[in-house]
């Protein structure tokens, strides 16, 4: 809403102002207050409850000295307006000499309508309303015989006996007016908008900032420069007086017209800050150089943020220890493990099998650790080729090797500063990048690739792998010095068949998990099928076991879980293997595949089903198969019950 406050001098006008206000197209913006007053009876006016005045004449002039906060639109006389009140004068009057009295740009241009109705016009602008009654007497004594002018000049016409017009204002003048007050004050309000958005920018910036002119005069600072300056006040002191070193790359600036970015200075207080100059130019002229003062403390401030930030958007450990399924003892002791290595800050190595929960383990110690609110950065070191690897974990900067992204980019270590980075599959990683690696793991520093400077970071490091690291140590596929610095801690994860119930547990969570998600029942499993899953193998551990719950949820249609639909489950159709598997027999049985040659195949099962009493695991480890091919032959054959019962 726009308060504009209209003084007018006669209430004719008045009328005029409200028939324009009705009409015009912004009326739902406008707030007008109208009041009726010549220049001499001028009330006092309350700037708290209007933007902008509009006046006419010395009534302008007078608002304009006592509210120079406000802006004053003058109500303009129109040449129509001049003409309209000569043709009125002479009508009324005959004057052959008029005299055209006020302070109005557009009089001075009268003298040429008097040709128009055969009388001599001559034009009098005092120049503030207490000369105004002297004109009208001066004019009267140079022989005019009549006064137009504005409401005042009327006033004063008839205290010395001459005849006057007033100048009215048209519609079109007001129209006018109110369009510039609008246009004013939609433009103060947006630069009074981008002052305000300047100055909490300045105050509220957490740099210091000054902007210094072409004479080297600081005009602009904000609190934390004058900190800087040991609390004194930079503005209208020179640079040289205040900050004499950064004279020379202001003047750097200045002349070169080009930023000069990121040099390092130290106050009295030996203080370290980073300044930045960048030029204010305007067309090609350089006006000044606004100056950039951090900390570096502050610096560091923010790249730790940002890489809080990184982490938030994705770097989190969603696991903890209570997510972890259990019931066996083993699995009791090997978290509580876990539990006193999360409070210790040295490397852990997590070892085991393929699919015992490696990733999870790490995610729990992370956040069971004084790392939790930090970052988790998991990679897998055998999902990338070397090159793309080394990037990955140390970053890059613009530049360093075809088609990096513009500004380079942060690497994970970087990324999991004050937090954990967890590195799956560790021994699969290259020497070349193990010497790397041990450099960071030394040095707590990285360098990004194409880079000359080094950042410190402070990193946890949790490996996994599920290879023996002293084996390949010895065959000369890890470095010694490496594994060293990563198994300071070590973590076994046992695999799932010697795990006991916890087989029964974790199939049942990933089978009523799937109930929930569909809406089902969860059925019931008896125990012959249950005892079929304890005797199964679980090569690929808890993420087989999950695939296997997955089968059996999708084949099974009863209530009841039996040993048919666990056994398609298991042991899935699939084509033959050729004979050279055969020959992969346990050294202790001393049978050979010669030997077995001389029998069947079905023979061959059952003698060693007989052999193990009818474990089919041992079974399959004497034939040197699998326990799925075994249960293929058994189906195969139909190898007589007795042999499937244990």
């Amino acid at each position: 809403m726009i308060n504009i406050l209209f003084i007018v001098p006669y209430p004719e006008l008045k009328d005029v102002v409200e028939s324009v206000i009705k009409k015009h197209p912004d009326k739902s913006r406008l707030n007008i207050n109208i009041i009726v007053a010549t220049v001499d009876k001028l009330p006092d006016i309350d700037v708290s409850k209007c933007d902008i005045i509009i006046a006419r004449g010395y009534t302008a002039r007078q608002a304009k000295k006592r509210c120079a906060s406000l802006p004053t639109v003058e109500l303009t006389i129109s040449s129509y307006d001049i003409i309209r009140s000569l043709q009125e004068c002479k009508t009324k009057f005959s004057p052959k000499k008029v005299a055209f009295c006020g302070f109005y740009e557009v009089l001075y241009g009268a003298k040429e309508f008097g040709h128009l109705f055969e009388c001599e016009v001559e034009v009098y602008t005092p120049s503030n309303y207490e000369d105004l009654y002297k004109a009208i007497i001066e004019a009267k004594q140079h022989g005019c015989e009549a006064i137009i002018g504005g409401y005042s000049a009327i006033l004063y016409s008839q205290k010395a006996k001459i005849n006057s017009i007033v100048i009215r204002t048209g519609e079109e003048a007001v129209f006018q007016a109110l369009n510039e007050a609008i246009r004013t004050i939609d433009l103060l309000r947006e630069e009074r908008i981008k002052a305000e958005i300047y100055r909490t920018i300045t105050k509220s910036s957490k740099e210091g900032i000054i902007y210094v002119d072409k004479d080297g005069i600081i005009r602009v600072d904000n609190k934390i420069a004058q900190d800087m300056a040991q609390g004194n006040a930079l503005c209208h002191i020179k640079l040289e007086d205040a900050f004499p070193f950064l004279e020379i790359n202001f003047h750097k600036a200045m002349e070169s017209g080009k930023e000069v970015s990121n040099e390092i200075y130290t106050l009295m207080n030996n203080t370290m800050i980073s300044a930045s100059f960048l030029p204010v130019a305007i067309g090609k002229e350089v006006s000044g150089v606004v100056i950039n003062l951090t900390y570096i403390t502050r610096v560091q401030e923010l790249e730790s943020q940002i890489r809080r930030k990184l982490s938030e958007k994705g770097l989190r450990a969603k696991y903890n220890f209570n997510d972890i399924i259990y019931k066996s003892d083993v699995m009791k002791k090997t978290i509580e493990k876990a539990k006193l290595y999360a409070l210790s800050s040295s490397n852990i190595i997590i070892v085991g099998e393929t699919g015992t929960g490696k990733e999870i383990f790490a995610q729990s110690i992370h956040n069971s650790s004084l790392r939790k609110n930090g970052p988790f950065v998991a990679v897998n070191c055998a999902a990338l080729p070397e090159n793309l690897l080394e990037s990955e974990l140390f970053g890059y900067v613009e530049g360093a090797f075809t088609g990096t992204k513009k500004g380079g980019k942060m690497g994970l270590f970087e990324q999991a500063h004050n937090g954990t980075i967890f590195l799956d599959e560790i021994s699969e990683i290259t020497p070349a990048l193990q010497s790397k690696l041990l450099r960071v793991l030394q040095e707590h520093e990285v360098r990004r690739i194409g880079d000359d400077k080094v950042i410190s970071i402070n990193v946890r490091i949790i490996s996994a792998t599920n290879r023996n690291l002293n084996s390949l140590v010895q065959k000369g596929k890890f470095r010694k010095d490496l594994m060293y610095r990563l198994d300071v801690l070590r973590l076994f994860l046992p695999p799932l068949r010697k795990r006991g119930d916890d087989i029964e547990e974790l199939f049942l969570y990933f089978f009523n998990k799937m109930s929930r998600k569909s809406g089902k029942h969860a059925p019931k499993i008896d125990r012959p099928a249950l005892q079929l899953l304890h005797d199964y193998r679980f090569s690929g551990n808890i993420r087989e076991l999950a695939n296997i719950a997955e089968r059996v949820f999708v084949l099974n249609n009863g209530t009841t879980i039996d040993k048919n639909v666990l056994e398609k489950a298991l042991y899935p159709d699939d084509i033959e293997p050729d004979e050279a598997e055969y020959e992969k027999l346990d050294k202790e049985s001393n049978i050979s595949l010669h030997a077995m040659k001389c029998n069947s195949e079905m023979e061959m099962v059952k003698w060693a089903l007989d052999k193990c009493e009818g474990n089919q695991t041992k079974a399959a480890k004497l034939l040197g198969i699998d326990r799925t091919t075994l249960w293929r032959k058994i189906k195969k054959y139909n190898v007589d019950i007795k042999y499937l019962e244990s």
